[in-house]
């Protein structure tokens, strides 16, 4: 399901390890960054969150188990326990104590990257499931207006009627998003669609173009876009909008 890589974090206090480790997920295109003890985790997780945690329990000073404890509490990090004690009690206490999966050294690096995909789909659901209640609960609070996206001429007016002039990329990435509007749509799909498959620099592109249009929208028409990021899973657009036909006359609703 998921098109964009979940980030990850190793923490073994074994550096032969935790290089091989590291140096496979990179070259398999994960961003991935490594730790050999939980408090140097805790340090840099505060700055550089990720999205699944690769997990020793042998740790010098705090234990892997209490790592898993704590990031239980974080619905938006999954844990892969990955240790050489391999009896069945130790890996309940490893499940018990918050990890999605317990994989015992060695351990083949292609099966590695299977379950954090696996637990990565499983983040991106949730999140999913969790803007889909978010929208729902805004219902009642959505204003009456509307936006439109005029087709021919390029041009998005918001529910106070201002106008927003738009670019070839601008429009690409508004009409995408208005035409399938409360639903995310990914990354890859927007840079396909905008710049092109074979783009290079694609995802940093989008966001230096989402990025100078929220900024041109809050400039011109003093209030911001209605358009949600999504992480690990792209953007939406999540208020009422319409597509202009201009040679009709006819709004689409969306």
């Amino acid at each position: 399901m998921m098109t964009i890589k979940p980030r990850i974090a190793i923490v073994e206090d074994d550096s032969d390890q935790l290089h091989s480790i590291e140096e496979f997920l990179l070259d398999s295109g994960y961003p991935v960054w490594g730790a050999g003890s939980a408090e140097s985790f805790y340090r840099r997780f505060m700055v550089k969150p990720v999205d699944v945690v690769i997990l020793d329990i042998g740790l010098p000073g705090e234990d892997g188990l209490a790592v898993a404890a704590l990031l239980k509490d974080k619905p938006d990090v999954a844990v892969i326990i990955l240790s050489a004690r391999d009896s069945l009690s130790d890996r309940l206490s490893g499940l018990r104590a918050g990890a999605d999966r317990y994989l015992v050294k060695p351990v083949n690096l292609l099966e590695l990257a299977a379950n954090i995909d696996a637990v990565g789909n499983r983040l991106a659901l949730n999140a999913m499931a969790a803007l889909g209640a978010e929208l729902s609960r805004q219902v009642v609070d959505v204003p009456r207006g509307h936006w439109d996206l005029a087709l021919q001429d390029w041009v998005l007016t918001s529910p106070q009627g201002k106008p927003l002039p738009l670019t070839a990329h601008e429009f690409a990435l508004l009409h995408r998003l208005i035409k399938v509007q409360g639903q995310a749509v990914t990354k890859r799909d927007l840079t396909d669609q905008i710049f092109g498959p074979r783009a290079q620099n694609g995802s940093e592109r989008l966001n230096l173009l989402l990025t100078r249009l929220r900024k041109k929208a809050a400039e011109t028409l003093a209030e911001p876009l209605p358009i949600k990021t999504l992480h690990q899973i792209g953007y939406a657009f999540t208020a009422a909008a319409r597509l202009l036909q201009a040679e009709s006359g006819l709004h689409e609703q969306r």
